[in-house]
């Protein structure tokens, strides 16, 4: 029964997803490394079960390879630094947040990461759209943010400029789901079930 569902979500998103040059739904995500600003680390504590950002403390960067997103289920969350980009999948997002996905601690079985391209900003805008996703960060400190100042994943994955992409990833890497752009009602309702599936809760 699992495998047959499993099979058929495949087969809805494999026949509606559109491929970049480097993402491809079945394959391995192709690696990159985002040296420039990079991967945000809060200081943090835990409270009620959740990773709570520790009040007085700042943000640190530190060299983020996608090679960290195996061993779990996750979500990279890809958007350009323009105003609107957010509003693309937010409907997306807010299924995933509706989920109540295991997420909340640093070991959890499963992440979403985002990443914003700086360098896909308004001329002079890039500094305040860091600012604020610095912001997003503290507010939920158990999600993974990453900055791209040189838009080294849209290069590397073939991404669109000005939008906002998904991928979800298998624990090995491996491509489950792919869009560039907004996903429809059934891509976001297809995609939750995939991801409640492959952690193995009750849908």
């Amino acid at each position: 029964m699992k495998k047959s569902l499993l099979l058929a979500l495949m087969v809805v998103f494999i026949a509606g997803t559109t491929y970049a040059n480097g993402v491809k739904v079945g394959e391995k995500l192709p690696l990159i490394d985002i040296e420039q600003k990079g991967f945000m680390v809060p200081e943090y504590d835990i409270k009620d079960g959740k990773m709570i950002f520790k009040a007085g403390t700042e943000i640190n960067y530190k060299k983020w390879s996608s090679s960290e997103l195996t061993g779990r289920i996750g979500v990279v969350y890809h958007l350009a630094a323009r105003s609107g980009s957010d509003e693309i999948n937010k409907p997306f997002i807010d299924a995933l947040i509706a989920a109540d996905l295991p997420e909340y601690l640093p070991e959890s079985p499963y992440k979403t990461t985002t990443i914003l391209n700086t360098d896909d900003a308004f001329w002079g805008t890039s500094g305040i759209a860091s600012g604020r996703f610095e912001a997003s960060q503290k507010d939920v400190a158990y999600a993974c943010y990453a900055n791209d100042e040189n838009g080294v994943a849209q290069k590397a994955w073939g991404l669109k400029t000005k939008g906002s992409a998904v991928i979800i990833l298998d624990k090995d890497g491996t491509v489950l789901y792919f869009k560039d752009g907004k996903m429809t009602q059934g891509e976001i309702e297809n995609a939750v079930k995939l991801i409640k599936h492959k952690l193995g809760m009750n849908m």
